[in-house]
């Protein structure tokens, strides 16, 4: 239980369920590498965790040189659900059940150029801030078809069929803030989260979202809209989406970069620091991994 005088830490905070192919967790662990030392240049102090299924497979440097809180799963978390490469990003938020927290929560294919804290001073009005999903109502990216507006109503109205109560933001869950406590709502309806997630394995439910792959974020909007959050934006000059977005092609100055598996050969191939994201295709057969969708 919170009390009343407890003063409210900023944290940031990853997680992270290894992967059957040994390629993509070597692959994430460059991420996370790019990840957490980018933000350790510009702040040595805010406190930074890293959840993993299994907490071994994290470099000891991890802890020693960037200071990084290793832990495990919750107990409570079901490995067999749907979207559990990527859902159990909520789960964890059990262990801070009893902090007053802001929580930053970034995945693995970010990287900062400037001080995280910026982004907690900045971004402290609203419950939520985040970027939109691709192709939703406020992503300046183009994209979204001539059937977007429909779709995108066929959302909205299937939130509220399903308990929505308000409005909310599609976020792209990849970077997140959640401010004022949310966490601790949000921790109160992950039983909400597990039965949305049970319905829609079960097909009991159409979903009205354009990729299948974004179905645990579908679910967590759900939840926000349920819960009435204080939605806000990230500006795209701040966090960015993709790489390179319009904003930044002639002055590249964001805090976070969010460049995405899209983006992620671009990035790679214009700076030769991160020259160790650059995949061999021919040797993948072909194929981009599957961990990330966007």
């Amino acid at each position: 239980m919170i009390s009343k005088n407890q003063t409210t830490s900023n944290i940031v905070f990853y997680s992270y369920k290894k992967n059957e192919h040994d390629h993509i967790n070597d692959h994430e662990l460059k991420r996370f590498d790019h990840s957490i030392r980018s933000l350790r240049e510009f702040n040595d102090e805010i406190p930074v965790y890293l959840f993993c299924d299994d907490p071994a497979f994290i470099p000891l440097y991890f802890r020693l040189n960037y200071n990084v809180n290793v832990l495990p799963f919750v107990d409570e978390f079901d490995h067999t659900m749907l979207s559990a490469w990527s859902i159990h990003r909520w789960y964890n938020l059990r262990y801070f059940k009893d902090q007053s927290f802001n929580i930053l929560y970034l995945d693995s294919d970010t990287i900062f150029y400037d001080n995280v804290q910026y982004i907690f001073d900045t971004y402290s009005r609203y419950d939520v801030y985040g970027r939109e999903e691709f192709g939703f109502r406020h992503d300046p990216n183009t994209g979204g078809g001539k059937n977007i507006r429909k779709q995108l109503k066929a959302v909205d109205d299937a939130i509220i069929n399903l308990g929505g109560k308000t409005e909310v933001n599609k976020y792209c869950c990849g970077v997140i803030l959640l401010n004022n406590n949310i966490h601790i709502k949000i921790i109160d309806k992950l039983d909400e989260l597990t039965e949305l997630m049970n319905i829609f394995k079960n097909g009991a439910q159409l979903m009205p979202i354009p990729n299948s792959r974004i179905v645990d974020q579908y679910a967590v909007w759900i939840i926000m809209s349920r819960l009435s959050v204080l939605c806000g934006m990230f500006g795209i000059q701040d966090v960015t989406q993709g790489y390179i977005e319009e904003k930044h092609k002639e002055f590249f100055n964001p805090v976070i970069l969010h460049y995405t598996t899209k983006g992620e050969q671009k990035l790679a191939e214009s700076n030769n620091r991160f020259s160790n994201l650059l995949r061999d295709v021919d040797k993948l057969g072909g194929q981009i991994d599957p961990y990330h969708i966007l």
